[in-house]
């Protein structure tokens, strides 16, 4: 997997991208920075969607190519791949903070109440 080991003096924990990238503090900023704030974290995810799939069609097309050499392809797959392992997590942790930041917005707006996980059980 794609989970890195985080170690600290008191105990090892296991965590990957998503969950240093997700942030839950949007109830402390104004309405101004929220909404772009928001803004921005849908517009990343958008934007690394689209790169994730130009780089599925470039691959196969570039694979397709007679002047495409076999080295170079291995080097893009490499590339890829790479990359393919982290953006992601990365991506969806981009989406959480776009929903959770459109959350609060709503709650200010008196469109949603206030939900916490102890109510969910």
């Amino acid at each position: 997997m794609c989970k890195s080991s985080t170690t600290t003096k008191k105990k090892a924990t296991r965590t990957d991208i998503y969950n240093l990238l997700t942030r839950h503090d949007f109830e402390k900023m104004d309405t101004e920075s929220l909404e772009e704030t928001r803004n921005q974290y849908s517009d990343a995810f958008d934007g690394i969607m689209a790169a994730l799939r130009a780089m599925g069609c470039m691959a196969f097309w570039a694979r397709s190519s007679d002047e495409y050499s076999d080295e170079q392809a291995l080097e893009d797959s490499r590339a890829v791949v790479e990359s393919l392992m982290y953006l992601p997590r990365i991506a969806e942790a981009l989406k959480f903070n776009a929903i959770d930041a459109d959350f609060e917005l709503w709650c200010r707006k008196g469109l949603a109440t206030s939900y916490k996980v102890e109510d969910a059980a």
